[in-house]
């Protein structure tokens, strides 16, 4: 396991618990760097299940990214039980995803690395330009490998999104020869945070330089592809082409969008970096939006419009004040997801999904979903007009243990490291637009 914070603790323990029992594997160790001993020493004390081992490794700042291939190798034999295939969990900052996944790649070890799958730094500077070729030079090297590679992301074994979402659309279109037309994403999943926090804290990307795209948003990035590649599986004859375009806010902006009276409470009003300076903008962005086609490229029709927003302006259960060592929801933050996909004018399905707090806890949320579909009933007599589900009790993170659970089993066939290339070539062109707003930017689908 390369990297050991909350999320890994109070999500995936239980999952490697019951793997340990049921024989799959037969123990778990743990990768870390240096300055999160204290840290790191402190969440396996309070653990119930205890690594067998632990090795530490030197902090390389900034570059970190480029931490030696020996070095990694060095680690892993330490903690390697002889005789016993080794699996390798990557949940680092996402900036160090790549060198790990490149050592299990090139030494055929099985993977799971985390969403997103890698954010290549040059010179010290997020450079999305570089993830497709990096992606498809990974996925070409384990291709010629017996090792399994995956990717821990929510939507592809979620209750709402994967089984009734993506499954319903996948049948109907098949059944009609009906084309996706229409597709509409809001994800809002964060929290303002001050501004001396964006500097100073280590719970979010936005100090690396790199925000949304390469963090939370990746989650519905990946469920919108595998809506807008619906088309591509109902017509594998024509070449389709989506054609982006992404507008985003900086940590910068945020003194001019936050309610100074509310901001003044907190001490936060004023703006911390200056507007002719470039100080600001090495941060990465908070929110994106952007709008979308999908063209058929040999006739330049278009196929799909739509849009896809990533924000973390959505409201929260967090005062500002210092909230108490040990909560999981450290930025008191509830979400809220929206989408709506359409094929032409026979059929479209809404669904909203938000987070309810329950009781003052920044813990205490639970997850609600309402599913709504229209039809043209009158054509499709096994259709409703429209039919309404609602679905209470649900956490998001089931749909991350699942894949946890299957990865472990050996079963994991939803999330392959190659199932991955599309969602991250739109995350590329996403993030690339985002740098020079309003620009048009071209993927293959």
């Amino acid at each position: 396991m390369i990297g050991f914070d909350e999320i890994v603790a109070n999500k995936y323990l239980p999952c490697i618990r019951d793997a340990i029992k049921s024989g799959y594997i037969d123990s778990y160790s743990i990768i870390d760097l240096e300055s999160q001993r204290t840290e790191i020493d402190r969440r396996i004390q309070a653990a119930s299940l205890k690594p067998r081992g632990v090795v530490y490794l030197p902090d390389a700042g900034h570059r970190v990214q480029e931490t030696p291939q020996e070095t990694i190798a060095a680690a892993v034999q330490r903690l390697r039980v002889p005789g016993v295939p080794t699996k390798v969990y990557i949940a680092t900052e996402v900036r160090a995803h790549e060198a790990y996944l490149r050592f299990c790649v090139e030494n055929h070890i099985d993977s799971l690395v985390e969403k997103p799958v890698l954010a290549p730094i040059v010179d010290g500077r997020f450079k999305p330009s570089y993830i497709t070729k990096t992606m498809e030079e990974l996925i070409g090297v384990a291709a010629d490998s017996p090792a399994e590679h995956s990717v821990m992301t929510l939507s592809r074994y979620h209750q709402i999104y994967n089984q009734k979402v993506v499954a319903s659309l996948r049948d109907r279109m098949e059944r009609w020869e009906a084309p996706l037309t229409s597709f509409h994403l809001r994800a809002a999943g964060g929290v303002w945070n001050l501004q001396h926090e964006f500097e100073s804290r280590d719970d979010h990307p936005y100090k690396y330089g790199y925000g949304m795209m390469m963090h939370g948003a990746y989650h519905y990035v990946d469920l919108a592809t595998q809506i807008l590649s619906l088309n591509a599986e109902l017509f594998p004859e024509r070449q389709l082409r989506l054609e982006v375009s992404a507008f985003g806010a900086f940590p910068v902006d945020q003194h001019q969008r936050l309610s100074q009276p509310i901001a003044r409470r907190f001490q936060d009003a004023g703006a911390r970096w200056s507007a002719d300076s470039d100080e600001g903008f090495r941060f990465g962005e908070t929110d994106v939006t952007s709008t979308f086609r999908l063209v058929d490229a040999a006739t330049g029709r278009t196929v799909s419009l739509g849009t896809l927003s990533f924000e973390q302006t959505t409201p929260s259960i967090r005062d500002w004040a210092e909230l108490p060592d040990g909560l999981y929801n450290v930025n008191g933050r509830t979400s809220s997801v929206d989408l709506e996909a359409q094929l032409s004018t026979l059929f479209s399905t809404h669904v909203h999904c938000y987070d309810i707090p329950r009781g003052i806890s920044a813990d205490g949320i639970d997850a609600f979903a309402r599913v709504t579909t229209r039809a043209n009933a009158a054509l499709l007599p096994d259709e409703q007009y429209v039919s309404e589900e609602s679905f209470g009790g649900l956490f998001h993170s089931d749909s991350n243990r699942q894949l946890m659970e299957h990865w472990l089993r050996g079963s994991e066939q939803r999330s392959s490291l190659a199932s991955h290339l599309r969602p991250m070539q739109v995350t590329e062109a996403l993030a690339s637009s985002v740098l020079t707003p309003g620009r048009l930017i071209s993927v293959p689908f």
